[in-house]
């Protein structure tokens, strides 16, 4: 099953967003969020989902859009609104942003809080080439589901050989290994254990979506 061609495609460029606050600032980085996505947003920039990291340094990751990111970026660039809310977010985020052009292989409409269920984050470093990964990954999909687990989002940054994807599941983080027993015990799971042949490395971490 690939889900990439179910899901409706942004229009324009999907862009991947990335930076980690400060430990004990994310109150003061939350509070300017709104004006963080309404200067984007004035500016060509669509938001279809946004998340932060709960278990370490809060890192944040934004699905973004753009039809011309190129102009979008520029526009602000001059803008001295953002030039103005750039140096009141400096003391609250270290400076790790990056943000790159990437291909959405799944993207779904946002999903609202829901403080029953986990968002998990998952970023993978692809080695042997990005097709036999995503021959096996597309089959991981709807064996996830079926065990309860949400696919939200999945983009590749083949660039830089590096895929990142989200899914959620009702419960903490405490009790995901739980959660994961009869995901992996599942026949179907086991024979697409070759995707790990195509993983250099990997990194896992539990997260909430960020406010609409």
């Amino acid at each position: 099953m690939d889900r990439s061609m179910g899901s409706a495609a942004p229009e324009g460029t999907v862009l991947l967003h990335r930076f980690t606050v400060k430990p004990r600032h994310l109150d003061d980085w939350l509070a300017r969020w709104p004006e963080v996505r309404a200067l984007r947003e004035r500016h060509g920039f669509v938001l279809h989902q946004g998340y932060v990291e709960t278990d370490a340094e809060p890192k944040v990751t934004l699905l973004w859009s753009h039809t011309d990111p190129a102009r979008g970026r520029a526009a602000l660039d001059a803008d001295a609104a953002a030039s103005g809310l750039h140096t009141a977010l400096a003391p609250h985020v270290f400076r790790n942003t990056v943000e790159r052009e990437v291909r959405a292989e799944l993207l779904t409409p946002p999903v609202p809080p829901d403080e029953r269920r986990t968002v998990v984050m998952r970023r993978y470093a692809i080695v042997g080439g990005w097709e036999p990964f995503l021959r096996i990954w597309r089959r991981i999909v709807p064996v996830r589901e079926r065990h309860g687990f949400r696919v939200l989002f999945a983009v590749a940054d083949e660039p830089h050989d590096l895929f990142t994807w989200a899914f959620d599941y009702e419960g903490d983080w405490a009790g995901f290994p739980e959660a994961q027993r009869g995901y992996y015990r599942d026949p179907a799971r086991v024979e697409l254990r070759g995707v790990f042949d195509h993983m250099a490395d990997y990194s896992l971490h539990p997260a909430r979506p960020l406010p609409r």
